[in-house]
């Protein structure tokens, strides 16, 4: 009976990412996108900025002993830490907190707040991506300040640095902001004034400079998880502002949230048949219309692994997912 089965990891956190993959995970193999025929243009490019299939697990195809030289050899020498923005885990983690703030509070309790750096000059923006890491902890700190005096939720507040195409940069911020007769409970002058104030205190050359225009905020009207991940920076400008040696922090998150994260997040070992069909279990999903933008992994022309996204509202795909196996696995899971 053991020779006949092998373990399966299924895991599913609250961003709406799951995956199902044999353990152990393969090492090399081609990522074969679904059909795109039921997934609307939006979600594909969405899903493309979440994650893609080198983000996810390695290196795919094989790799040569001139490849993997090079490898050990630049391993030894670690490049400062966000020259390439975002990682796969960070997008996930993001998007998963505003997708959690919105099931907590509702969107429309839910601001989606940009600063814009107040300053074209190249040495400032530089400098401001030197200390990212000190501008989005004072900022942080005086928006809670803010809202904890409005009697608002202080610690949920999501932070991400923006450097736009053009060498913009932006802080967009999602936090709790009731709206009620026409008017924020937290003025926008309120706001425009704590930008002020956390950006100022890190770099004070910028004391000088015209804030009027530097914010803008926005109310919610959709998915505030897809809303947010648009906006995830990967760091594709950075070539424009010159050399950049030292480390950008991209982004913020309180731990309590991403203690919540942790507890949501659902992972489990089971045991299935040997011949588990991994394409009769990506079948029964896509007809269900329960994910959208499944892709798989093939390792000697048999699917060994399955991930996508799902409807992260739909508490219930958990279940959903297990039912399937059991389906697939002929009723029956160890």
């Amino acid at each position: 009976m053991i020779a006949r089965t092998r373990d399966l990891i299924i895991k599913v956190d609250y961003s709406g990412y799951f995956s199902l993959s044999v353990k152990p995970l393969p090492k090399v193999g081609l990522a074969v996108p679904l059909s795109w025929t039921d997934c609307p243009k939006r979600l594909q490019q969405e899903t493309k900025r979440l994650v893609t299939p080198t983000q996810w697990g390695g290196d795919l195809g094989q790799v040569g002993d001139s490849q993997l030289r090079t490898k050990s050899v630049s391993a030894k020498v670690r490049s400062p830490r966000g020259l390439h923005g975002l990682t796969a885990h960070a997008k996930r983690l993001l998007v998963g907190s505003v997708n959690l703030l919105e099931s907590k509070y509702g969107r429309k309790n839910l601001i989606f707040h940009t600063a814009t750096l107040p300053s074209d000059r190249v040495e400032i923006k530089l400098n401001a991506l030197r200390r990212s890491k000190e501008i989005l902890y004072y900022w942080r700190k005086v928006l809670s300040r803010l809202l904890a005096k409005h009697k608002l939720p202080s610690q949920d507040i999501i932070i991400v640095l923006e450097l736009q195409r053009r060498g913009a940069i932006h802080f967009h911020t999602v936090f709790v902001n009731t709206y009620k007769n026409n008017r924020f409970t937290v003025s926008l002058r309120e706001l425009d004034k704590a930008w002020y104030q956390a950006l100022t205190a890190v770099l004070p050359t910028l004391k000088t400079v015209d804030f009027s225009k530097s914010c803008r905020t926005e109310r919610i009207k959709k998915s505030a998880g897809r809303y947010l991940a648009k906006y995830l920076s990967k760091g594709t400008a950075l070539e424009k502002l010159g050399r950049v040696d030292f480390s950008i922090t991209w982004y913020s998150v309180g731990r309590h949230l991403t203690r919540q994260l942790k507890n949501l997040a659902r992972e489990i070992l089971i045991t299935v048949r040997r011949d588990f069909d991994f394409e009769k279990l990506r079948d029964i999903m896509v007809n269900a219309k329960r994910a959208w933008c499944i892709n798989f992994f093939v390792l000697h022309s048999m699917v060994r692994s399955l991930y996508g996204y799902f409807n992260h509202q739909k508490l219930d795909f958990w279940d959903f997912l297990l039912d399937s196996v059991r389906v697939v696995n002929g009723g029956r899971v160890w």
